[in-house]
């Protein structure tokens, strides 16, 4: 008897008037009609279920066709595999640069504090990290946020410069203008030059002397990205460049140049060791890099001819008052030592 239950048995189609036959539809090739399935016997459970699970399996992965072995487009009355083809997008639509905004805030943080203290990134930084995930999220930030700075700190400046004048002074908003034109045009057309100078200098190899880096040249995007990252130190300058000071803020200038330019020849060192040009480009680098600070300092900050004498008489007025104090009061106190 129970033999019987574990045995498969065929059962002819009886008519019936109520209602049709069911009809189980099964693709495994004991059900098929086709004379395909010869080598194979009909009724085999463990057969048909090895064979079902594999079929799925594949149907599954995409590797063949339901009904097994090129099955010549049979209809099995199952859905077509979904097959992962990647989607190209436009460059004129927003998830094109998407995947340039995808970077969490220890990675801003961590190339914003690489960017301003030398030694502090890799040597191979520019093309295992910047190469790997160039990220236009911080460079847009950093770059608003100084245009923003340059712009409120600069109208300060001008303030504290015309406070002893009889000077009805009025916010300057061109200045957003003329720091976002500036800042712009350095971030955007100056890696482009750059980008394609690297392109146009490239070494040609040596036989014998082929390295890892031999012939490998930053991408536009990420010199963007590092570029962008270097103007995070003008941030804080632009702030302490409100100070009157004309030997203070030229310093800021010296010392802001000289840490962020570094870094970025540092950074760029690969690409620049790969160009005949090296020398020029190194030059040409940190030259620009300090035009820019000067042009800052100098534009909206810098204390003029007038302002310094301004300052120097103010100081001078103030100094004489806290001398006749400072006498006054050595002289009461030399008369009690004495008295006593």
């Amino acid at each position: 008897m129970s033999d019987d239950l574990l045995q498969f048995k065929d059962y002819s189609n009886t008519p019936s008037t109520s209602s049709p036959p069911a009809q189980i539809n099964v693709n495994s090739p004991s059900h098929s009609t086709g004379s395909g399935q010869s080598g194979r016997q009909r009724g085999d459970p463990l057969s048909d279920l090895i064979y079902d699970m594999s079929n799925s399996a594949n149907i599954l992965s995409g590797g063949m066709s339901p009904g097994g072995g090129g099955g010549g487009g049979k209809d099995t009355g199952l859905p077509e595999p979904a097959t992962a083809t990647p989607s190209k997008t436009s460059f004129l639509t927003i998830e094109y640069y998407q995947k340039f905004f995808d970077v969490d805030t220890y990675m801003v943080l961590e190339r914003i504090a690489n960017s301003m203290i030398p030694k502090r990134a890799p040597s191979n930084y520019l093309k295992s990290h910047i190469g790997l995930n160039p990220d236009l999220y911080g460079p847009f930030w950093i770059t608003t946020t100084l245009i923003f700075c340059i712009a409120i700190s600069g109208n300060i400046a001008n303030y504290l410069q015309h406070q002893s004048d009889n000077y009805q002074w009025r916010y300057n908003f061109h200045l957003v203008s003329y720091a976002a034109t500036c800042i712009f045009i350095y971030v955007n057309f100056l890696p482009g030059a750059l980008w394609a100078l690297f392109k146009y200098s490239l070494k040609p190899l040596q036989e014998g002397l082929e390295t890892e880096n031999a012939d490998y040249t930053p991408s536009l995007l990420s010199l963007m990205c590092v570029y962008g990252y270097s103007l995070a130190i003008y941030i804080p300058v632009s702030i302490l460049w409100v100070i009157q000071l004309s030997i203070l803020q030229w310093l800021l200038v010296i010392t802001a140049a000289l840490l962020s330019g570094s870094v970025l020849i540092a950074v760029l060192t690969p690409a620049l060791r790969n160009s005949k040009y090296s020398l020029f480009l190194i030059i040409g680098i940190l030259g620009a890099h300090f035009l820019l600070a000067a042009g800052f300092m100098l534009y909206f900050f810098h204390v003029p001819a007038n302002a310094a004498a301004a300052v120097h008489s103010t100081v001078e007025t103030i100094k004489q008052p806290v001398n006749q104090a400072l006498e006054a009061t050595a002289k009461a106190v030399i008369g009690n030592i004495t008295n006593k």
